[in-house]
């Protein structure tokens, strides 16, 4: 039985999808699996929300940076590790590099460190702290989602610090974003069912997604 390649490709990028998306689940859901990620991973910055974004001739740049460079910015700016550990998780990529998002003037009442200097930040990296809504227009589009995505979580996480109903300290962001989509062909509309379903019962397509994310891939 042969198939198409371009069966063969949808089933590769389908299963590599899967396997991506079991290893983030993890990181997700196991803070000590999660901190020892910190230390490999690749890190995006921001300053009070804004990312912190590099021009190279008239492009701006999204710069990642690995946790050995966030370590020596860290030290040269008289800083401790600590900082790295205040780092949110935001995915993952297809050969599982974690990235973390982290924002260096988060001035947290209930550590030792505070608000970074932006200014000394922005020139020791050669680059500028910029307005999301500024950043979502010159950055290259694939970026968007990215950066829309890391400050709808460090928001998350700076306004919910604690919870609600028993005071501890919040680990994770717990809201989960759906997407429905009615695909249409003239008067005709794709439904669909699971075996749980009673019957005669049908649905539009739908799925979870995570902050930021663009709505077709839940979908997929």
């Amino acid at each position: 039985l042969s198939h198409s390649p371009t069966v063969c490709c949808n089933r590769m990028f389908n299963w590599i999808e899967a396997i991506t998306t079991a290893y983030l689940n993890e990181l997700k859901e196991d803070d000590g699996f999660c901190r020892q990620a910190q230390t490999s991973g690749a890190f995006y910055l921001f300053h009070n929300l804004s990312p912190f974004l590099q021009k190279v001739g008239k492009k701006y740049l999204l710069p990642q940076l690995s946790a050995a460079e966030m370590k020596r910015i860290l030290e040269k700016l008289k800083e401790t590790e600590q900082w790295i550990e205040k780092s949110v998780l935001i995915g993952c990529s297809d050969e599982h590099v974690p990235h973390f998002a982290l924002d260096l003037g988060w001035d947290d009442s209930s550590s030792t460190s505070g608000a970074l200097e932006k200014s000394v930040i922005e020139s020791e990296l050669q680059g500028s702290f910029t307005d999301l809504r500024k950043a979502l227009f010159v950055v290259d589009v694939k970026d968007s989602p990215l950066l829309a995505s890391a400050q709808a979580l460090l928001r998350w996480h700076e306004s919910h610090q604690y919870c609600s109903k028993t005071g501890q300290p919040t680990q994770k962001n717990i809201m989960s974003p759906v997407v429905i989509t009615l695909v249409s062909d003239g008067s005709r509309c794709l439904l669909t069912r699971q075996p749980s379903f009673p019957q005669g019962m049908y649905t539009a397509l739908s799925g979870f997604c995570d902050l930021g994310k663009v709505g077709s891939h839940p979908l997929r």
